[in-house]
């Protein structure tokens, strides 16, 4: 069949395709208008997390091997920061968390929670472009004929409230989640500053008591020097040891800081024993004090050290609390989710004008066929 004789068919047989035509996209745009289901969507754009230095007890491990790649992996480093906050939208938890926040069960008459999650997981989507923002976009459906069984208001509404509930989720699991190492590290804090306040008040009171029952007030300078030494030497000493009770659980035993710290903590024990002996040549050794100023010095010194260790411990206390809330990675939003002003899908003119277009093709290859066929069975006969 060449293409003079196509042109023919078509041309004999165009009221009749084109008649059709008109009708059924009318018919499919009526369809389109009050029989098919309509969806509405709502997006969020999240800018990617923001990277800050670790300056934390909680920072401890391996925090220079990072920056040694400087800029060339910032930006990996940026995509892949966005990537875990899609790993994190998409996971059964915020999904779980969004359900029950909205009732999505009974919104969705489904018979249980997972038919919910499930249902919820399948109207969202995520965009990632190159400079590692994320788009979070939900699309709502309603039934057909949603003229009769839907509200498009509800549904619009919904759609914002889905949308917003996942970053509700996103900002709880990284409240309670991603800043569990500071966290830990406060607590931990929080526990030995309340036993060395205990120590602390407890010596002070001792030595009120001595000092009342013995009438003695004060040391030689020689004798507080040499205290305001061991006092700094151990709380150096428990600095370390904090450092390492909080590294043994991450790190193994040949790590190098590790080790570091360890021989560390050994020489500085060893300077801080000099003090119980004789060897000491620059300051006045507690062991050289008359009898009863050792009792006084002994007293003395734990004071200042409890004293020294408790100042220390704050200092630290209080750096961590900052850094748990560095560590929280706070969800920056671009794009606010708003209320869909207009139906996603479907697009009434635009799919009438498409179905239009396939129904003239799908006619004419119909007349086409036709005259084939009957010029076939003519020729036969």
């Amino acid at each position: 069949m060449d293409f003079h004789t196509i042109i023919h068919i078509i041309l004999f047989n165009w009221k009749r395709i084109v008649s059709v035509t008109i009708i059924s996209t009318l018919l499919l745009f009526l369809i389109f208008l009050f029989v098919y289901p309509v969806t509405y969507t709502s997006s969020v754009t999240i800018l990617p997390p923001e990277r800050k230095k670790d300056f934390g007890l909680g920072s401890l491990l391996g925090s220079g091997s990072i920056n040694d790649f400087g800029g060339i992996s910032s930006g990996m480093m940026t995509i892949a920061s966005s990537e875990m906050y899609i790993q994190i939208l998409k996971s059964r938890t915020i999904s779980e968390f969004v359900v029950d926040k909205l009732n999505l069960k009974e919104k969705f008459d489904v018979e249980s929670k997972g038919k919910a999650i499930a249902k919820l997981q399948k109207i969202i989507s995520f965009d990632l472009n190159k400079e590692g923002i994320v788009k979070l976009s939900v699309d709502v459906t309603s039934g057909f004929l949603p003229s009769l069984t839907s509200n498009k208001d509800s549904l619009r509404t919904l759609a914002k409230q889905i949308v917003q509930s996942f970053i509700d989720g996103l900002n709880y699991f990284n409240n309670s989640k991603l800043s569990t190492k500071s966290k830990n590290t406060r607590i931990y804090l929080e526990h030995q500053i309340a036993e060395t306040k205990v120590q602390l008040d407890s010596l002070e009171s001792e030595l009120v008591k001595f000092q009342q029952k013995y009438k003695t007030i004060s040391l030689s300078d020689q004798m507080k020097s040499s205290l305001e030494a061991a006092a700094k030497l151990k709380s150096e000493i428990t600095r370390i040891e904090i450092e390492l009770s909080l590294l043994q659980n991450d790190v193994t035993e040949e790590n190098k800081y590790y080790l570091t710290l360890q021989k560390q903590l050994e020489e500085l024990k060893k300077q801080y024993n000099k003090f119980d002996t004789d060897r000491i040549d620059y300051l006045l050794s507690f062991k050289n004090a008359p009898e009863l100023g050792q009792q006084l010095s002994s007293l003395f010194r734990e004071v200042r050290i409890q004293n020294e260790i408790y100042v220390m411990l704050q200092q630290l206390y209080y750096k961590e609390k900052i850094q748990e809330k560095r560590d929280t990675p706070s969800v920056d939003i671009l794009d606010e989710p708003i209320l869909p002003e207009s139906q996603s899908s479907p697009r009434l003119f635009f799919s009438s004008f498409i179905g239009g277009i396939f129904i003239f093709i799908g006619l004419c290859a119909f007349y086409l066929f036709n005259d084939s066929k009957f010029r076939k069975v003519k020729s036969s006969v």
